[in-house]
């Protein structure tokens, strides 16, 4: 049997996150070694993927809209809850899609009850009295909520279908107290565009009485998207007004694009950029580096180990699933005969053995992603650095 290769000592005693920082800072290929590390990585979360897409339909939005996901979305709580229990940690359950919908309720609530932490990213339209009582009857306590606001008024607007989306968010951030726990927390994403890198400031600033952190994150890319990516001279506007700025609430910026990770290490200068990957942190499956506000960088190659993502269909599949729509993850292609079979891992029972299968979906995923991912985020680093 082939021996995994022994890397040196700062990296061996530590999650395949640190290999990768270790691998970065020192220019060592330890990608072996951090495919051996991921295979016993179970991530701490589940994420519930329940629809794809929301009524606002968010230009940049990660999912592609799909309406409702199909005919299987009503998962049972005792299934979600098998699958938390072999999580790494307390298991949290992370309820994305944007809309919560009446019958879900009971789900989470159970959940809930059944000592797991719970959270909600919505769009805002969770606030209506019907939705309201039923939760306040379910006796159903986020931990944490999530609305996204996408700049001013105007700015996320034109970044939406809807032009209510952005009085919708706003409500929703208003009432989001009546449904999270005492111990909870209420939070912002702002992702960075073309349309809205000039108002963050603005936008933070009006943000800070609702909010207990507000998080900024560049665009995750699905073909189409690329004229909305923020490039180097507006992303340089961001962070100037971020690190410009005194804060009420914690601001945190993160990327899980190399390339934007690369361009806000060029912004912030070589010489500080080597400083702050020198005495980088790591935290789950990111690197932070303090650069006047944590900067969370997500390498791709190790995107397996975040979370488990439980589609509409009952069946597993791994982070990068949700660019593609369902109908295409169950037929196994896209609409170019693409392969995506690698994304799909195991139909989601309570006969599930989520150690075992997430073994074998590691080395999937390090064959058919991760080992080539590493091997450009370790070159183009390293090249940045020289």
């Amino acid at each position: 049997m082939t021996q995994d290769p022994t890397p040196s000592e700062s990296a061996s005693n530590g999650t395949a996150i640190d290999s990768w920082l270790h691998a970065v800072v020192h220019s060592e290929d330890l990608g072996d070694h951090i495919r051996a590390q991921l295979r016993s990585e179970i991530p701490p979360l589940l994420s519930w993927i329940v629809r794809g897409g929301c009524a606002v339909q968010c230009e940049h939005c990660i999912f592609p809209f799909e309406g409702p996901k199909g005919y299987s979305e009503r998962l049972s709580a005792e299934v979600l809850i098998s699958v938390l229990e072999q999580l790494t940690g307390s298991g949290h359950l992370v309820h994305e899609g944007r809309q919560l919908l009446p019958h879900q309720v009971p789900v989470l609530a159970a959940i809930k009850r059944a000592g797991y932490s719970v959270s909600v990213i919505n769009n805002g339209q969770y606030v209506t009295p019907a939705m309201l009582s039923l939760c306040e009857r379910e006796g159903l306590e986020i931990d944490t909520l999530d609305v996204s606001v996408d700049g001013t008024e105007r700015t996320h607007n034109a970044q939406r279908a809807s032009q209510q989306a952005y009085a919708w968010a706003m409500k929703g951030l208003t009432n989001a107290r009546r449904l999270v726990s005492p111990t909870g927390k209420v939070t912002s994403l702002y992702t960075l565009s073309s349309l809205n890198c000039d108002d963050v400031r603005e936008t933070g600033e009006m943000l800070a009485p609702l909010v207990d952190e507000w998080h900024l994150t560049t665009m995750s890319l699905r073909p189409g998207l690329e004229h909305m990516r923020a490039d180097e001279r507006e992303l340089t506007k961001a962070l100037e007004q971020l690190l410009g700025s005194t804060w009420e609430r914690p601001v945190f910026l993160r990327t899980y694009s190399l390339a934007d990770f690369v361009v806000l290490l060029q912004i912030l200068g070589k010489e500080t950029a080597r400083k702050a990957l020198s005495n980088a942190m790591v935290e789950y499956n990111a690197i932070v580096l303090d650069v006047g506000i944590p900067l969370y960088f997500y390498p791709k190659s190790l995107q397996v180990n975040e979370t488990l993502v439980v589609d509409a269909d009952g069946w597993w599949r791994v982070p990068f699933c949700i660019q593609h729509s369902l109908e295409d993850l169950q037929r196994g292609t896209d609409a170019k005969g693409n392969d995506l079979s690698h994304f799909s891992i195991a139909r989601v029972s309570e006969e599930l053995d989520v150690p075992t299968v997430f073994a074998e979906t590691a080395e999937k995923w390090w064959r058919a992603i991760g080992k080539e991912s590493f091997s450009a985020e370790l070159a183009t680093v390293q090249r940045f650095l020289g």
